[in-house]
């Protein structure tokens, strides 16, 4: 009974405190002597410049509460109350020149009573606010033309323009029920502005419009926002080279617009080739993945560029020391839009200090050899040639109220003409002349055409045709001839090329049984043609493989939300690869509860099959960038890979703290030798690989500054029979402890953003010495990844200002400024071992790959 009577005694003391008033009555009394009475009656606080309440009078005759003296004052001046909390407030005046200032009451449209903790959005400013008890909500000194969006759990979405609701009197804004789709629990921010988080399921939304301030962007990008979250690293520094809890880059699904994308990397993966002005949002699992997602076996990032006719006609244009880009919105007809985005690097005719940044990272194997030779500067002769270009066009019909069609197609090209010459090398009998010729070229292009049909109120379909095409193309010469008399002595034609075609069809539907009940399923078709080729003229060394593998695929999804108190997910996939001539199952859970108003626990267990997969080109190759080789499951080199997840954890959502703590375990069998590049095993070997790991984010807010910290703990094992006398080691990239610390603060029209990361060295695989046969000269090799480079750590920093190029607001302008590695420490990020001659004699030499330097980017961008 303690507790009942403990809560009824709070209830009781709430209520009276909530119904308070004061006998106020004033007859053309000037405000400040009224702010001063409710100050003594309230025992709260106002904060305001005097000029602010200058000559301000007001007429009060009855007994009010608080809230309706303060709205009564509202309604008779010029000035504003903006609630900090319980005690203080501060007041403004209600206009500035092109600002206006909004409130409104929600309330649902059947019942009449309020919505509360509904949430109101200024998109165009990034800032919001929930509604309270009387479903009352207020922004400040909006822009006339800024787009509100008011989202309630099991509501429909309403949209607004803010000058729309400007009123005298706070206008009645009625809501209905959503008769579509089952709702979700959405925590607004889940690190920064633009990131939200579905429930406490492993679900995260990423809106770049909307996306505040981090550090080492000078702009947004796709996928290096993805780093700033706990269990998803880049131990190579790239942007697309994205590890997820365990898993390596080539086991993540990642789609554009339905299109599977399988390069998605600019300038050798330090950039990512999405462009973030024209992408709507993007959806990351790390688990408890839906069952519609299939073939792979890690993360699945579906990206989505905008979807909606645009209203207007809308452009917007940039630039950044790397690359200039430009977006086009316009609505063709009634019913019919586009959307077309550009970009290009100019770094193939202007060389910035971010470029040659970029350069030393990307070309380390070649500076290594340059810079460990004792040369002339005459002697040294070499020019790099390197551009990318993505470029997408979409087209949006409004078929009728409830069909859809869009058509989407997206082109990336990266290329590359690198030469270096270098003259009378020493170290031989007779001094030499090096030439180095190299060409690379990656293209991934695609199209999808999708169809949205809503049949009714509980039952909608979505229908899609899909094409990706990815071609990696490389030639290379290498050449030596002696410097005296010119005669060749050494000579190698280098040529490897892989392509896939990739084309399918799909079909999914949704039934929304009733407010707690409803099934997804579907039935995905595509078929894969994979080729790579190879040919080392001086090895005498060739490859020629060329496969085709169909893939069926039927899904169903059930889903239970008892008014999000309890909600559970269970699906099974069933995939049948003609490469295996075999099925696979893979049956998916999630189970959500909510504790308490501020504790949410999950629990999730699924299982993933993926058919294709990417190999390590270890192959003789000095040019030595990364250089990953996709080929299917009946290859020689690589095997189909299985794996199970299970995790389980909670979040906290309270007194703007955010804690949210998650545990996972997940196994893996096919692994391949070849697929996980051990340079000490030359022998193909397949195995497994076990993950334990631990992601924790820990967020705290005060007004405009924001810091939280992101801490990644992770065991990674494998076990290849073979190898390490079968017993378990460390995996290539166990990074066992990951910790980023982010900082970002806004003032005005600036934004700051300062972040730190530490981390655990990667393992690596110590050279002992060099053995001579009377064929090779070979390098001997310790245990398989027994050692650990140091641990690494740097600092990043960001800043921007927004400003207006007109006085109505229609053009917005945006300068940006980076600083990545602040203070310029050199990390190591992996380390290897050649053989170098020297006067005939073999010497063992360490080659490690270094981090990029500190490197500075500035960008400017107007959007109207």
């Amino acid at each position: 009974m303690k507790p009942f009577f403990f809560s009824f005694f709070i209830f009781i003391n709430i209520s009276c405190f909530a119904q308070k008033t004061a006998k106020l009555a004033y007859e053309n009394t000037a405000l400040d002597t009224i702010l001063k009475a409710l100050e003594q009656s309230y025992n709260i606080k106002f904060s305001f410049n005097p000029e602010t309440i200058k000559d301000e009078k007001i007429t009060i005759s009855e007994k009010k509460s608080l809230k309706n003296t303060l709205q009564a004052i509202q309604s008779q001046t010029s000035v504003l109350f903006e609630k900090i909390n319980e005690r203080y407030y501060i007041i403004r005046k209600k206009t500035k020149e092109g600002r206006v200032s909004i409130c409104g009451y929600l309330i649902d449209k059947v019942t009449k009573t309020p919505l509360i903790e509904a949430f109101v959005n200024n998109v165009s400013q990034s800032k919001s606010v929930l509604t309270d008890d009387n479903g009352y909500f207020q922004l400040f000194l909006s822009k006339p033309d800024d787009t509100i969006n008011i989202r309630f759990l099991g509501y429909k979405t309403r949209q607004f323009i803010a000058k729309d609701l400007e009123s005298k009197d706070c206008i009645k804004i009625y809501l209905s029920e959503d008769d579509y789709q089952l709702g979700e629990v959405v925590i607004t921010e889940y690190v920064t502005s633009g990131i939200s988080r579905e429930g406490a399921s492993s679900a995260i939304n990423i809106d770049p419009s909307k996306l505040g301030i981090l550090p080492r962007l000078v702009e947004p990008d796709v996928l290096q926002t993805l780093q700033f979250l706990p269990g998803v690293q880049s131990p190579t520094e790239t942007a697309s080279a994205l590890h997820i809890r365990g898993g390596t880059p080539d086991h993540n699904l990642i789609l554009w617009d339905g299109i599977k994308m399988y390069s998605t990397g600019h300038f050798f993966d330090l950039l990512s080739i999405f462009n973030p002005y024209i992408t709507e949002n993007i959806k990351l699992f790390r688990s408890s993945t839906e069952a519609k997602y299939g073939n792979r076996i890690s993360g699945v990032i579906d990206i989505e560029s905008k979807n909606e006719i645009p209203k207007d006609f809308g452009f917007g244009f940039g630039f950044n020391m790397t690359n200039a880009d430009l977006y086009i919105e316009a609505p063709i007809d009634e019913g019919f839009g586009v959307v077309i985005s550009g970009r290009r690097a100019f770094t193939d005719f202007i060389e910035t200090s971010t470029f040659r940044s970029y350069s030393d990272r990307a070309f380390q194997s070649i500076r290594f050899f340059v810079d460990n030779q004792t040369f002339d500067q005459e002697t040294v002769e070499n020019e790099n040639v390197f551009y990318f270009t993505d470029l997408t066009v979409k087209a949006i019909l409004d078929l009728s109220e409830n069909d859809k069609l869009i058509i989407s197609s997206i082109f990336t090209n990266n290329d590359l003409d690198y030469t270096l010459n270098i003259k009378n090398i020493q170290g031989f009998s007779e001094p030499f002349d090096e030439n180095q010729k190299d060409n690379l070229e990656f293209i991934n292009q695609g199209a999808n055409i999708k169809w949205d049909k809503k049949w009714n109120a509980h039952f909608s379909h979505s229908a899609n045709i899909y094409f990706s095409n990815y071609d990696f193309n490389y030639t290379g010469l290498r050449e030596s001839r002696a410097t005296i008399d010119g005669f060749l002595f050494f000579q190698n034609n280098i040529v490897e090329k892989n392509t896939i075609r990739d084309a399918g069809t799909s079909i999914h539907t949704d039934w929304k049984i009733n407010t707690k009940h409803s099934f997804a399923s579907g039935y995905d078709f595509s078929t894969n043609d994979v080729m790579y080729n190879a040919d080392y003229s001086a090895q005498g060394i060739s490859f020629d493989e060329s496969d085709n593998n169909i893939t069926h695929a039927v899904f169903g999804e059930y889903k239970f939300n008892s008014n999000e108190k309890l909600k559970i997910s269970a699906g099974i996939r069933g995939n049948y690869f003609s490469v295996l001539d075999r099925t696979y199952w893979e049956p998916r859970i999630n189970l959500e509860i909510n504790l308490s108003k501020d504790v949410i626990t999950k629990l999730s267990a699924e299982r993933k099959n993926q058919v294709i997969s990417q190999v390590s080109n270890y192959l003789p190759n000095d040019f030595n960038l990364d250089n990953q080789v996709w080929l299917l499951a009946d290859s020689e080199f690589v095997s189909m890979l299985a794996s199970d997840q299970f995790s389980g954890g909670f979040t906290v959502n309270k007194n703007d703290w955010y804690i949210d703590i998650e545990g996972y375990y997940k196994s893996t069998n096919g692994l391949t030798s070849f697929a996980n590049g051990f340079n000490a095993v030359l022998d193909l070997e397949t195995g497994e690989s076990e993950v334990f790991g631990i992601d924790l984010l820990i967020k705290k807010r005060i007004k405009d500054y924001r810091t939280w910290i992101g801490y990644s703990f992770t065991d990674q094992n494998f076990k290849f029979e073979n190898v390490n006398e079968g017993k378990y080691f460390p995996g290539n990239f166990d990074i066992s402890h990951y910790l980023s610390w982010i900082h970002s603060y806004q003032w005005n029209n600036f934004e700051f953003s300062l972040g730190w990361t530490v981390r655990t060295g990667r393992p690596f695989t110590p050279a002992q010495g060099i053995t001579e046969t009377n064929e090779f000269f070979l390098i001997d090799y310790g245990e398989v990844n027994s050692e650990r480079l140091d641990t690494y750590h740097r600092l990043d920093f960001s800043a921007s200002y927004k400003f207006n190029l007109s006085k109505r607001d229609t053009w917005r302008s945006k300068i940006g400024f980076s600083l990545f590695n602040l203070y310029d420490k050199e990390n190591i990020l992996n380390r290897t071992y050649n053989i170098k001659f020297d006067n005939n004699s073999a010497l063992l030499q360490e080659v490690n790959t270094f981090s990029a330097g500190i490197t500075p980017n500035v960008s400017f961008r107007v959007d109207f």
